[in-house]
């Protein structure tokens, strides 16, 4: 037998690779294409008559074992027929997604050596590979000497219209490729997002044009990869190669396939609850919200900036609760020791002409940096507001607000989920990021202004970066002039943690609440007009 591994690299790079939305779109269904169609017309022409059910045990040359979020792993009799499968998959992406990097291998698998031992083998050398021959970009010269394309910056390869009425502006062949499946693009997003296409292109033309603050969202899953290398059983029971390569191709397909089915409805579950819950911001009585990445454990989503952190806690809960309920993952699950799947994210929110390759990088730092941190017993979220229009660097970010004198640091992540009833998300809940937001948003019943005026508010926060002591010290004093209003008392308190502390230590280190709180303010009211 012969393992083929088809894989997608640089996903988000190729998305974010321009700043306009329709080529984002486009961009996302290009890479869709990979695992969906372009795979199915690869597996009819090389094999024809292929079907799902197929299984090489069954006297038959090729086995689907996963398709999901750009890359494909395939099970076949012969190695001409894998590197056919490669070559077709390839040939396609190269013709028809210029800038694309799509790779294949095929790995043999035979002797003593486990399927599962074999798929590793067949990754490390599919990454060697991607890493010695040139990258897409190699595939664009510069010379002769031509125009950059006004989008992407790559060579020009053609003139194009924006609308109608507007001037001819350089574009790339990359940059046609995805201009040219956006109105494909808006099928497959309105189908998984159970609107329409004239609904889908109105939510473009709010992010792209009328938005203020826009989010990337990206998502990950958490212990995926010691979830797939502990399929088939343990390295002693897959001694017996034929039962732990039958178990662990379908284990391995159970788990891929039910990973994107749950990911699927956790995203109708937040769309709906975003529906209701912030209909101001609604577009046709949908949401702003599209999804570029959506497959097994990867979310990428672009959103108006007002949803994006409800949104995103919505998505974590529902895919904890749509896995733990799918039967068809539970003894995959069991296996493992789990009863459900967790993940991380993080939430860039910038201005919306800010450069969205940026916004995309800064959210998977927060993941890898802070969401990270609780990833072996729950679900969290990290956000930041971007204020400014450099090149974000997070530590940077996050000194800059609060920094010296020994000062505390942010609460992120925040746990959401299951996971929020352990005594170590203690102060840094989501319920906790709500409660303080909620504290600096209530008002005087009769006066109508706020309890902790945005004055103080900020006063705290100045404290904050001349240190801890000072911070307190303000804070003593708004009890003083708080004296006899337990409402403004009470307020003041519920910006810190359980015990009303506006600083407490967390495993031996001194972090506050406040700063996340005044940032989400804006993006957590579910206030406001939309535009």
């Amino acid at each position: 037998m012969y393992l083929v591994v088809i894989n997608t690299a640089g996903k988000q790079r190729y998305i974010f690779s321009s700043r306009k939305r329709k080529e984002i779109v486009g961009a996302s269904d290009l890479i869709a294409r990979v695992n969906g169609s372009w795979t199915e017309d690869a597996l009819e022409a090389t094999f024809p008559g292929f079907s799902l059910e197929w299984r090489l045990k069954d006297g038959h040359a090729a086995e689907l074992i996963t398709a999901s979020a750009g890359s494909v792993t395939v099970l076949v009799r012969e190695p001409d027929a894998g590197r056919r499968l490669v070559t077709e998959l390839t040939r396609r992406a190269l013709h028809e997604a210029p800038g694309l990097d799509v790779c294949g291998v095929v790995q043999e698998v035979g002797g003593s050596e486990p399927l599962a031992r074999s798929r590793e083998r067949a990754g490390k050398a599919l990454a060697a590979l991607q890493e010695a021959r040139p990258g897409p970009q190699a595939r664009f010269p510069r010379l002769p000497l031509v125009e950059d394309c006004e989008s992407t910056g790559l060579p020009a390869a053609g003139l194009r219209r924006e609308a109608s009425d507007e001037p001819l502006v350089t574009r790339s062949a990359a940059s046609m490729a995805k201009l040219a499946h956006f109105p494909a693009a808006l099928e497959r997003l309105a189908v998984d997002a159970r609107t329409t296409p004239p609904t889908m292109r109105k939510i473009v033309d709010r992010l792209g044009l009328e938005a203020d603050w826009v989010a990337v969202v990206h998502a990950d899953g958490n212990g995926f990869g010691q979830l797939f290398r502990g399929l088939g059983g343990s390295r002693d029971e897959v001694s017996s190669r034929v039962r732990g390569d039958d178990t662990y191709m379908e284990e391995l397909r159970t788990l891929s396939r039910g990973a994107d089915r749950c990911a699927l409805r956790a995203f109708h579950v937040a769309l709906d609850q975003l529906a209701d819950e912030y209909a101001v911001w609604n577009v046709d009585g949908s949401p702003p919200v599209l999804p570029l990445v959506l497959g097994g454990d990867d979310l990428t989503v672009l959103c108006q900036g007002q949803v994006a952190l409800p949104f995103t806690r919505h998505y974590l809960e529902a895919f904890e609760r749509e896995t733990a309920a799918d039967a068809a993952l539970r003894p995959v699950l069991a296996t493992a020791h789990r009863t459900r799947l967790d993940a991380a994210a993080g939430v860039a929110i910038v201005k919306r002409h800010y450069p969205f390759r940026f916004a995309y990088d800064l959210a998977e730092e927060l993941i890898t940096t802070e969401a990270k941190q609780v990833k072996e017993w729950a679900s969290a979220l990290a956000f930041t507001v971007l204020l400014e229009s450099s090149a974000p660097d997070l530590s940077r970010l996050r000194r800059s607000v609060i920094s010296s004198c020994g000062a505390a640091a942010t609460a992120s992540p925040y746990v959401v989920g299951q996971g929020g009833r352990d005594a170590r998300a203690e102060g840094r809940r989501w319920t906790d990021l709500e409660r303080r937001v909620a504290a600096l948003r209530r008002r005087d019943a009769d006066s109508g202004e706020p309890l902790v005026p945005g004055s103080a508010a900020h006063d705290l926060r100045e404290g904050l970066c001349l240190g801890v002591d000072v911070a307190e010290a303000r804070v003593g004093l708004l009890r003083t002039r708080f004296a006899g209003d337990r409402d403004r008392l009470r307020a003041l308190n519920e910006l810190g943690d359980e015990s009303g502390r506006l600083v407490w230590d967390h495993e031996g280190r001194l972090v506050t609440g406040l700063v996340d709180a005044m940032a989400a303010l804006p993006f957590l009211s579910g206030e406001g007009e939309s535009g």
